[in-house]
């Protein structure tokens, strides 16, 4: 199977204390994030061995957190307060970002593309409990010809309390892999910029 692309980041804020687990997560608020170029998620895992006799007896490689990367193309001022725990201005159409902003867990999601014996297979790809931490302000001027630039956003990828971190599911059409992921972080139509 050959991953051809991915589209239709979305999130939904997390209920961290009634959620222990992808069967009973609590999403609200969801909706989908934009645009994006870069989808990539990077877990981190224990890599332990116990030995004896001269030999390995036991191991441990369990996923203990990781990295989740997004490239947005350009996420509204809004979207972006949202993810990181601002304060937006729908009035002035500002944000204000203060210190003790927190950001909130969120359950972040993608379609993934891939080709399998000459059909495409969508993926759902959900990680089920992040946190965004603010990205660096980058900025390029113009040159001989335009550089398209974009905001990377990189946050931390939890576990749920019984230890789920990732939920992923195949469909053979890209409207019901969107509606999984719609389904599982509570997204509705509208949110989801549908008809």
């Amino acid at each position: 199977m050959a991953k051809i692309g991915f589209e239709y980041v979305a999130a939904a804020k997390l209920d961290d204390k009634t959620s222990t687990s992808k069967a009973d997560a609590k999403y609200s608020e969801g909706r989908e994030i934009g645009p994006a170029a870069a989808f990539n998620g990077a877990p981190t895992t224990s890599d332990v061995k116990d030995f004896g006799d001269d030999r390995t007896l036991e191991t441990d490689t369990s996923v203990t957190g990781g990295t989740l990367n997004m490239e947005l193309n350009e996420p509204t001022m809004e979207n972006e307060a949202w993810i990181l725990g601002h304060k937006f201005e729908t009035e002035t159409k500002g944000m204000i970002r203060n210190v003790n902003d927190i950001a909130p867990y969120l359950g972040v999601g993608c379609v993934g593309k891939s080709k399998r014996d000459g059909a495409i297979i969508y993926k759902s790809k959900i990680y089920l409990k992040t946190q965004f931490r603010v990205p660096n302000d980058e900025n390029t001027t113009k040159q001989d010809q335009v550089t398209f630039n974009h905001t990377a956003m990189e946050g931390n990828i939890f576990q749920l309390k019984n230890g789920d971190w990732k939920d992923e599911k195949e469909f053979a059409t890209l409207d019901e892999a969107k509606g999984y992921i719609n389904t599982t972080l509570n997204i509705t139509q509208e949110e989801s910029g549908g008809e």
